[in-house]
């Protein structure tokens, strides 16, 4: 569903970002929106339009060669 999200504000020139909230921000983030306690807030969607000024990070690529082992142990 998220990806659904994702693809269509894409389309409509949109830029996206996700994020899982982590430890005490599920609960501040409905405590300010005023959330039911009944529900939950799984992920957090940011969905806005890009600063073509801000500059573009660079995806880290690991080398897989150094980080898995198989059938054996370092």
């Amino acid at each position: 569903m998220i990806e659904n999200i994702f693809l269509a504000a894409t389309a409509e020139g949109l830029s996206c970002s996700m994020r899982i909230p982590l430890n005490q921000e599920h609960d501040t983030v409905k405590e300010k929106l005023k959330v039911p306690p009944t529900y939950m807030i799984p992920v957090f969607i940011g969905i806005g339009y890009a600063d073509p000024e801000e500059p573009q990070l660079e995806q880290y690529h690991p080398d897989v060669n150094k980080h898995i082992r198989f059938g054996k142990w370092k």
